[in-house]
């Protein structure tokens, strides 16, 4: 028998109706005049941010509307939740890390960066924890037809453990070069970079705070919450973290894109005069304008 749809629902459905629009303006603005063979590593990420979150939101517009007295859908429901949701936490956190190493490490390439690579295996538990989340999976119907979604209390403690350290820790990560005196953000000509560690500061607390209170959401209900308020809060999480990723790589307003060196300017020989060992002297220290010149180029990538 058809029954009419509550206020919950359609304040759900309506939330992922304007998420699926804002995806889509988002995407579209950030892959304008940009072919396939320009997307790189640090543009690649925050697309496909774009398309998960879009995903997400379309598949929970989609259950939200179909769950009520269906195990079927409400089974999708939570691995949704789990697979789409964790995928797009792990583009957070690759995202996060890539900033760290903007940040803190312009002057050396990711392999050689221990940072960079302590930073990666600091992720590889959430395969472990994916797989913990998947078993001690909650979805059941009750004699009115609702469906309830929601994770064992282990998992649901494991998760959040793992989502405030992560994010803590990424956090800390950009705390520390912008209160250090010695770090190479500190300078005249470091304005972009801590412009840079600023915006992406704000976003990784924006992260911590969304996880904690969606993660927290379910141990409030002890696994058993209603699938429309658990895609309801997923939803608003994936959007606005999306949103914040959007605003920490859009410029600043006022601010001209990077200039890229002239062709002749690259290809320009030194001078005879000058020794071989002074430009190997002057190649092996970083100057202001090699920093600015690679966090330009890192703006330009996205």
């Amino acid at each position: 028998m058809a029954t009419n749809p509550d206020l919950p629902t359609i304040i759900s459905l309506f939330v992922s109706l304007l998420s699926i629009t804002l995806m889509s303006v988002l995407f579209g603005r950030k892959t304008s005049a940009t072919s396939l063979g320009n997307i790189n590593y640090a543009r690649g990420l925050v697309i496909s941010l774009y398309v998960v979150s879009w995903a997400f939101t379309t598949l929970a517009a989609v259950l939200t509307s179909t769950n009520t007295g269906n195990i079927i859908s409400c089974t999708i429901s939570i691995f949704v939740c789990l697979l789409l949701y964790a995928a797009s936490k792990i583009i957070i956190y690759l995202f996060l890390i890539e900033k760290v190493y903007v940040v803190s490490s312009v002057t050396t390439t990711r392999r050689d960066t221990k940072l960079y690579r302590l930073n990666l295996l600091l992720l590889t538990p959430y395969t472990v924890i994916l797989m913990l989340m998947i078993l001690s999976r909650v979805a059941v119907i009750d004699d009115e037809d609702h469906c309830f979604i929601g994770l064992k209390p282990l998992a649901s403690v494991t998760l959040i453990l793992y989502d405030i350290f992560i994010s803590s820790w990424l956090t800390f990560l950009f705390i520390k070069p912008l209160m250090s005196a010695n770090s190479v953000l500190q300078g005249p000509s470091k304005g972009k970079l801590r412009q840079v560690a600023r915006r992406t500061l704000i976003g990784s607390i924006i992260a911590l705070i969304l996880s904690s209170a969606n993660v927290f959401t379910l141990v409030y209900y002890r696994g058993y919450e209603d699938s429309i308020l658990c895609l309801l809060s997923c939803t608003l999480d994936v959007t606005l973290n999306a949103v914040a990723v959007h605003w920490v790589t859009s410029r600043t307003r006022g601010t001209p894109p990077p200039e890229k060196p002239s062709r002749a300017l690259i290809h320009q020989a030194p001078s005879p005069s000058i020794s071989s060992s002074t430009i190997n002297e002057k190649q092996s220290i970083p100057s202001d304008t090699h920093i600015s010149v690679t966090v330009q180029s890192y703006q330009d990538e996205y």
